[in-house]
């Protein structure tokens, strides 16, 4: 169920393969600066559920989860939720929002649009996304500190949303840069970015995806570097470093980082 995925320039990851589940795979093995490596089986990410059959709901189960955190917005849950069986048995944390991502509904219905104008919203949106999924990493620290582990994290595509929170993670962990950057990059190797993301039904709330120009959707659903190195430029102006940002956002000392280090992290 679960194999290693290796690139051609040498980084591998684990990849969890459940029919249906969309860019689900973990953080473990990931070695940090200091030469610990996450520990396997602790942190999941991944996108939405849809995709899960009944059939295949026992695979989700045999990861152990004891908490979600669910990054989507209501409609997006209400649209592609969760089987109860499974969020019923552990800690299933959400939050009411209606819009993410600086309106790219409206973005995306804007007939002007195109490939550039959409690459240079990411980069801007992605300054905002620490910030706009605040209460998400927070309750994913907050979760891993209490030993409330394994936890999956997750959003729709597993890529924008989850993929910063969970950049957030490895940086406060001690990972370098370049792995964090290796790490966001993986969802367009595992996933083919002019792909559905989901079943659209023409007559549904998502059927203006059905017009998206194919590049504006490719370059919206990449998982572009130079996207991710904008949420730590802005991370940096505000705050200094990963450290400062974690004290004045989130409260964490040293002491508690060093904490969450040992908990997630072996030699």
């Amino acid at each position: 169920m679960i194999r290693r995925f290796d690139t051609e320039n040498g980084f591998g990851a684990w990849v969890v393969e459940i029919l249906g589940a969309r860019n689900l795979r973990e953080l473990g093995g990931y070695r940090m600066a200091d030469g610990r490596r996450v520990k396997q089986g602790i942190i999941y990410r991944g996108g939405h559920p849809g995709g899960i059959t009944l059939a295949d709901l026992p695979q989700l189960h045999a990861l152990g989860l004891s908490a979600i955190v669910d990054l989507r917005t209501s409609e997006e849950r209400s649209d592609l939720p969760f089987p109860e069986s499974l969020t019923s048995r552990l800690q299933y944390w959400t939050r009411d929002y209606e819009l993410s991502r600086s309106d790219i509904v409206r973005i995306l219905r804007d007939p002007v649009t195109n490939a550039a104008t959409m690459r240079l919203h990411l980069i801007e949106s992605y300054r905002q996304l620490a910030n706009e999924q605040h209460d998400g990493l927070a309750a994913a620290l907050r979760l891993l500190l209490e030993g409330k582990a394994p936890v999956l994290i997750n959003c729709t595509a597993g890529k924008d949303r989850t993929g910063v929170v969970c950049a957030i993670l490895l940086a406060a962990l001690g990972a370098d840069h370049e792995l964090i950057r290796q790490d966001y990059a993986l969802t367009e190797r595992l996933h083919d970015p002019s792909g559905q993301l989901f079943h659209i039904d023409p007559d549904g709330p998502f059927a203006y995806l059905l017009e998206v120009d194919p590049e504006v959707w490719r370059t919206m659903m990449r998982s572009d570097p130079a996207y991710i190195d904008a949420t730590f430029a802005a991370i940096e102006e505000r705050h200094g470093d990963i450290g400062g940002y974690l004290k004045s956002a989130h409260g964490l000392d040293p002491t508690q980082i060093d904490r969450l280090r040992s908990l997630v992290l072996e030699d």
